[in-house]
């Protein structure tokens, strides 16, 4: 059984996004845009065994929820066997997946016999010709695909969109038909302006609001269901008792209600996806220390947490490009997809 654990704000831990990879096979505008990136060099990267003591370690600190992330979680080679350890070392832990789908109905049989119980697919336009320009891959076949086998596979599924003025919001009626249709419950996210989010800008934000006062507009009266607690969407529903989730960390931040601490897969741990630096808990687990050790300075660094990173970006009064390419080149840390989204 964890022991309780809160930080200097009384936010108990209870997240962890594991981030296997910070690799990607998609360019996506709004997490990659750049031609080229630094990557974490592969012998930097926790192994297997490494990634599942640390699972443990959190479990035991009180954290439930695990979620494997990326960069692209699935171009980590063997990822049912990480799952399989992860269900083992944490077996009452709810145990999710952050995928762009690209490659996961290959490997959707092997993902849920390991252990998997949720995935949630990135699917931020239905039409090839955006899913190209926003990606740079023409690969929306394969996600398309990779939806409907998470379905016959029997996961728990959610899509996540981001919404980005000029680009998709003109979809968002169609995405909600087509989630229906799958079923999954879609999340719409507000475009936010984290670490690798370098075209980023305000006027390209549809806020939460917005949303769903074009929601209203096709669907008619929108019900907000009841208050998410940690969990980063807001949820309501439709007329027609469809269900949706919206993300609005950029103009409604959670930060108050944030549980959520974030692996890189070189070991780096992070307790805000806008913070500036995080803590090296490879050093320590490959130079010997024990389990009480590792617990202590995990500890340590929840108990300092004071985290509010999206609510102070919120009142910033010329918000514009959070990190600079430059200093991204510096320290490919900053990047959202190495710090896991």
């Amino acid at each position: 059984m964890g022991r309780p654990l809160t930080d200097a704000l009384d936010r108990p831990l209870g997240t962890l996004r594991v981030s296997v990879t910070d690799r990607c096979n998609l360019r996506c505008s709004y997490c990659m845009p750049e031609e080229h990136y630094n990557w974490l060099p592969r012998g930097e990267l926790l192994t297997f065994e490494e990634l599942g003591r640390l699972a443990r370690l959190f479990t035991d600190l009180g954290v439930s929820r695990l979620r494997l992330t990326g960069g692209e979680p699935l171009l980590r080679r063997n990822l049912a066997e990480l799952i399989a350890r992860l269900r083992t070392v944490a077996p009452s832990a709810d145990l999710a997946l952050t995928t762009n789908g690209v490659m996961l109905s290959e490997q959707c049989a092997a993902l849920r016999d390991a252990g998997l119980q949720r995935v949630t697919i990135s699917l931020d336009t239905l039409r090839p010709d955006r899913f190209l320009e926003l990606t740079r891959r023409p690969d929306l076949p394969a996600v398309l695909d990779s939806i409907a086998a998470a379905r016959r596979a029997g996961f728990s599924l959610k899509l996540n969109t981001v919404v980005m003025r000029g680009f998709n919001d003109d979809e968002l009626i169609d995405l909600v038909d087509f989630a229906a249709a799958v079923p999954a419950e879609l999340r719409f996210i507000e475009y936010m302006d984290v670490g690798g989010a370098t075209r980023w800008s305000a006027d390209r934000v549809v806020s939460r609001s917005e949303i769903l006062a074009r929601l209203a507009a096709r669907f008619g009266p929108i019900e907000p269901l009841p208050a998410r607690g940690a969990a980063p969407a807001e949820r309501f529903r439709l007329t027609d008792g469809t269900v949706i989730g919206i993300i609005a960390s950029t103009t409604t931040p959670f930060c108050r209600d944030c549980d959520r601490a974030r692996l890189t897969a070189d070991g780096t741990l992070f307790t805000c996806l806008y913070a500036g630096s995080g803590v090296d808990l490879r050093g320590p687990l490959r130079g010997g220390a024990s389990d009480a050790e590792l617990i202590d300075r995990i500890s340590a660094v929840w108990r300092n947490r004071s985290d509010r990173g999206a609510e102070l970006r919120s009142t910033a009064r010329d918000r514009g490009v959070f990190i600079p390419v430059e200093a991204l080149r510096r320290d490919p840390r900053l990047e959202m997809h190495t710090r896991g989204g």
